[in-house]
Order: C-alpha cells, then structure tokens, then sequence
C-alpha cells in the first residue's frame, strides 16, 4: 500500500468524515506539509451507518471494511478518522500515520499525534499547539479578499467582522448570550463601523433569524448565512477588527492568523479546558474579552500550523 506518485513525490492521505471544521484541520495541516516539500494530496470521507460509526475505534476496525487508496502518509482528525489510520498502520507499517486533536486512546498507535495545548495530554509521539491545524494562510486570506473585492468595497471602513459559531459541549449560545452579541453590533454600527457577519453550522435558528433582520435593517452589514460562495477568508482579510464567539477554537486561530486585533464575544456554559486556550490566546496575541474598545498591540501573526508541518516531516524523515 506504500505508493509515490509518477515523479516519486510522497502521498497523503487526509482521513475525516467530511465534517467541514474536522476536516479543515487534517486538510489544513496536510497542505501546509506539500507547501514545505512536495507531497500529493489526497482527501477521503470515512462513512460508516450509524451502528458502525457509534463503535469504540477497535471496533470498527474488527468490523468495518476499508478500501483505502495508496499513500505514504495518512493524516487524520475526529473519531471516524481513527480506526482508518490503525488499519493503514497494520497492512503496510511503514506508512506514517498522523492524527489530529486527543485520541482518546494510546498515542502509540501512532506514528504522531497532533493535540490542542488546551486538551492537557502530553508523551514521546504528542505535539502540543495552540489551537488547532487550520488551511488559513496569508496567501488564501490575499487571494480570497480579493475576489470578494465588489463586496468588500461596498463597505466603509473600519469594519468589523463577527464569526458566530453556536452551542457546543462547554458553551451555549441562548438567548442571553445572543442578545449581548446583537447588542455590540448595533452599538458598532451607530459608530459608523461596517460589519462582516458569518454564522456556523451551530448557530441556533433564532439567531440565524435575527441576524437576518438586523441585516436587513441596517447599513453597511454583510451577512452570510451558508447561501452562496463564502467569503469566511475575505471577512478575515477585510476586517480591520475580528470579534468572535468564545466556543470556537478554530475560528479563534485562525482569526489569530492574520495579527489583527482578535477579541471573544461571551457565551454561557463552563469553559473548563478552554480557558488555557484563552491564556494561550491572551498572552501570545492579545486576545481578551471584548469590552466596547478597539485597537490592541501588533503581534506576529499566529502560524502553529506550519510549525506542526515541519514536526510532520521530522517524523517522516526519522521513519522513512
């Protein structure tokens, strides 16, 4: 099953069940891989029926059938990319297998594992980041600003971009909350800010609803709610400010990648783990609550991912 392309160039496999914000990560840290060395990229979803996918990871292996393409490589993020990565590893062992965020399980049955600071896990094949692996880069926020161009210039700066994700493990986005997050935004417009508003798969649909109407009401709002092309990395490029819901790491790092002024919007809920994260975020870029002010000091801006990319190919040359 060890394979290199025509040209002898190396082959990823990136494993996840095609859940966007799952697969970004893997994905993310794979294309960082190919842009330090060549490396072919290949994506593919694991699906499994309920029952089988509902299954501890060694059980799926027992029960599930794999028929996986060639690689070299094989990187992976979420539950359902776990057990793939073990059969790989059993069918050709020298097949580097890379696994995003905490297994859950012994690390050893990988070749590395890739974790959030914030998850607390450590050992001889873990690395540690802030955050998580994501495909945001200087280039694609340049390239993807530019191609929202007509939009973007609609809009009078300084504009602020707010990224809302929605309820998870540890937060909730109620009302409350919700009702907070409006109330920056209207106050933001009165002072003649323009706003770049995205909402996430989470995202409740009362809220969804009245981020509608205050769209509609408002000057100088571009919403998008999941209609049409996304302009997710031309807000990031756009925005002179990025305001976003405290629940989402990946939105918070990846809104670091840009080194501009990044600030939490509240939620409710027990962040527990997740105030390392916010330590992290605090302390290397500045990131706090927003409290009504902008501004903020220059820092360089955050590129975990291609640190993590270099780790990769360290592990690579060191078993190959």
């Amino acid at each position: 099953m060890n394979a290199k392309d025509d040209a002898g160039t190396p082959r990823c496999l990136v494993l996840s069940d095609g859940r966007r914000g799952i697969e970004n990560q893997a994905l993310g840290l794979a294309e960082r891989c190919a842009a330090l060395r060549a490396l072919t990229l290949q994506s593919y979803h694991i699906s499994h029926g309920k029952a089988v996918a509902a299954l501890p990871p060694k059980a799926q292996l027992r029960l599930a059938k794999f028929d996986l393409p060639d690689c070299d490589m094989a990187i992976g993020c979420g539950r359902q990319a776990i057990a793939p990565l073990l059969h790989l590893k059993r069918m050709q062992p020298s097949i580097i297998t890379v696994y995003v965020q905490d297994p859950r399980m012994d690390a050893s049955h990988f070749d590395l594992v890739i974790a959030p600071e914030h998850d607390g896990i450590s050992g001889p094949n873990i690395q540690t980041m802030i955050g998580s692996p994501n495909r945001v880069t200087e280039t694609k926020i340049i390239g993807e600003t530019l191609s929202f161009a007509d939009g973007l210039s609609k809009l009078p700066m300084p504009r602020t971009a707010f990224l809302i994700g929605g309820t998870s493990k540890t937060h909730s986005l109620d009302k409350t909350s919700h009702a907070a997050h409006m109330s920056v935004a209207k106050t933001l417009v009165a002072k003649g800010h323009s706003l770049l508003i995205t909402v996430s798969r989470r995202t409740p649909d009362f809220a969804i609803l009245d981020w509608k109407r205050f769209a509609s009401d408002a000057e100088n709002v571009w919403l998008h709610d999941g209609e049409g092309p996304n302009p997710y990395f031309a807000f990031l490029g756009g925005a002179d400010m990025i305001l976003v819901t405290e629940d989402s790491t990946n939105m918070l790092t990846e809104s670091c990648t840009t080194g501009k002024p990044v600030y939490r919007l509240p939620m409710s809920g027990k962040p527990g783990k997740f105030q390392t994260l916010y330590a992290a975020l605090e302390t290397r870029c500045g990131v706090t609550l927003y409290n009504g002010e902008s501004g903020g000091e220059d820092y360089v801006p955050l590129d975990e991912t291609s640190r993590m990319a270099e780790l990769v190919w360290t592990r690579f040359d060191r078993l190959t």
